[in-house]
């Protein structure tokens, strides 16, 4: 997955409000949990995307 953009509607990360996301700590680096504008959740670990979930509706809006 691309680690710059959402791999459901292709918004930016950077461009995210930044009360989308929850840190934490963990032994493998830092994880975060980001809400896109599209609805799906992120995770992300040290900065590389490794998951996404669906939008509320079901598929990505765009």
């Amino acid at each position: 997955m691309e680690e710059n953009s959402c791999p459901r509607c292709g918004w930016p990360l950077a461009e995210l409000p930044g009360c989308t996301t929850k840190s934490q700590r963990m032994s493998q680096g830092r994880l975060d949990y980001l809400r896109c504008l599209c609805g799906s959740w992120l995770t992300r670990v040290d900065g590389v995307v490794i998951g996404a979930t669906r939008s509320q509706l079901g598929r990505a809006q765009l």
